[in-house]
């Protein structure tokens, strides 16, 4: 699944909406094969803010060992 790259280089509010559209045929896909497996979109939400929240807090500067953390973890899952 290629992801589009941006091709807004300046102004943030535009390249973020420009980010979720490149991402949005993606995401509706991944959320549609996850319902077809079975489980609730609730359970989909809670389980991509999750995702969301250990991404972010991975990608803080300060957050070496959560990058580790994350890394590890997905391992496993594959």
């Amino acid at each position: 699944m290629p992801v589009i790259s941006p091709t807004i280089h300046t102004q943030q509010n535009s390249r973020e909406l420009e980010c979720q559209r490149a991402m949005e045929d993606e995401f509706l896909v991944f959320t549609a094969l996850a319902e077809e497996a079975g489980w609730s979109w609730q359970e989909i939400a809670l389980a991509m803010l999750e995702l969301t929240e250990q991404y972010v807090a991975a990608m803080r500067p300060s957050s070496m060992e959560a990058r580790s953390m994350l890394r590890s973890h997905s391992k496993s899952l594959h």
